[in-house]
């Protein structure tokens, strides 16, 4: 399982390895005095649009404003927000104790809490480079450039109403629903006026979707999957792929590429099986179960694949390879399940898997499934549980902290998210 080390070229490197309980005893990093966790804000194309970040503080950092800067400054948040929307809350009187210019992007945004003195505090930051975002409940249309709001606070019929108020006197005025729990909920969201939706759903099951998304080309991909761990015969794997028409053009394609360098043209499945090689074949069907037939949602989900992949991996002890690739394996394939649209056993009974990958997707056991469920915390912004969970796997929380933003901003680079 190697090649699934090779699967992207290069990882985010671990900030600190490890250590198991046998090893000699070293002292952990300090604990930041604050956390941040960062959820997905999903656009009206199922896209990943930027993140909000969430603040956990220890004893009385949560409104010490150097605190909160060198969070920021540890996450790379400005690099991030020079690409995607980053939202960034901002409590009474930390804009003005300490310098924020260095954490601040392009597309940095900081939600002001309702007792901050907004008047400087605004003309600061825009000065700055960034932007303002209020509550909906605090919101000044005439100061706001996004306005969030929770989609549970009150009456459907009567947030309807107010959110196309504000459209009526700002019209390029963003908004985000918060606490949004489902993609049939984000639907909701879109319709009732809302650009974005930020509440740990992205890799969850759409089940108005069910059955739609296996679609032939898929399904020969596992099938594909499954003959190369196999080790099947060449014109077995040729046939399979022939099922499908998109999927023989696509190897092709690859096989035709400037990156073999061949003086003619591939034009059958076995010759392209054997240039491509199985090791590289497997690599790419990986990913194709992602991008084949791609849409917006697809991308989410492949970044919240990439991003589990590479944290199980920075979280193995000792360097120990099978595991790592174990773990790696657990965090790519465990969003199939809302790719495809189908209950994970259907899937697996599809693709032969190594015992420990196939325990932790299925029944949530075995060595790997206390890291899957680490990082289904983070995804979903629950810092307080995924600490204690860390604490027994023997995780110090700044590694945790440190390992998962280097995984989400490795994935986000490899796909320019």
């Amino acid at each position: 399982m190697n090649f699934l080390r090779r699967l992207f070229g290069r990882r985010p490197a671990t900030p600190q390895p490890v250590a198991s309980a046998s090893a000699p005893a070293v002292a952990p990093p300090p604990a930041p005095r604050l956390l941040l966790a960062w959820q997905e804000m999903i656009d009206s194309s199922s896209r990943i649009a930027g993140y909000r970040l969430q603040i956990k503080s220890f004893g009385d950092a949560g409104s010490d404003a150097t605190a909160l800067v060198d969070a920021l400054q540890r996450e790379d948040a400005r690099a991030f927000a020079e690409r995607r929307l980053l939202l960034v809350p901002l409590a009474a009187g930390q804009w003005q104790a300490a310098d924020f210019t260095p954490v601040i992007g392009a597309r940095s945004c900081f939600l002001l809490a309702a007792d901050v003195d907004r008047e400087p505090a605004v003309a600061a930051i825009r000065a700055a480079g960034g932007s303002i975002g209020l509550r909906l409940e605090d919101a000044d249309a005439a100061t706001a450039d996004l306005v969030y709001f929770d989609l549970h606070a009150q009456p459907l019929a009567e947030l309807e109403q107010r959110l196309q108020a504000l459209r009526r006197r700002r019209p390029g005025l963003q908004l985000l629903a918060e606490g949004v729990g489902s993609w049939a909920e984000h639907r909701l969201c879109l319709r009732i006026g809302a650009d974005f939706s930020c509440g740990g759903f992205a890799a969850s099951r759409d089940q108005e979707a069910a059955g739609k998304r296996a679609g032939a080309s898929r399904l020969a991909v596992l099938a594909l999957l499954d003959q190369l761990r196999a080790d099947a015969d060449l014109r077995e794997i040729a046939a399979t792929a022939t099922r499908d028409p998109a999927l023989v053009v696509r190897l092709l394609e690859m096989a035709n590429s400037p990156l073999y360098g061949l003086s003619r043209q591939v034009a059958g499945i076995e010759e392209a099986v054997t240039l491509l090689g199985r090791d590289a074949l497997y690599r790419w069907l990986s990913i194709a179960l992602f991008s084949l037939d791609a849409d917006g949602h697809d991308q989410t989900l492949l970044v919240v694949a990439l991003c589990r992949a590479a944290l199980l991996e920075a979280l193995v002890r000792d360097g120990d390879r099978r595991a790592a690739d174990e773990r790696f394996l657990v965090g790519l394939l465990s969003p199939l399940d809302a790719l495809l649209e189908m209950p994970m056993a259907e899937i697996l009974a599809r693709i032969r898997l190594p015992a420990n990958v196939a325990d932790a997707l299925l029944d949530n056991a075995g060595p790997h499934a206390r890291y899957l469920q680490l990082a289904r915390l983070l995804e979903r912004c629950r810092l307080d549980q995924a600490v204690i969970l860390a604490g027994a796997l023997e995780i110090a929380p700044a590694t945790l902290i440190d390992s998962y933003r280097q995984a989400l901003a490795w994935a986000c680079a490899e796909l320019d998210v």
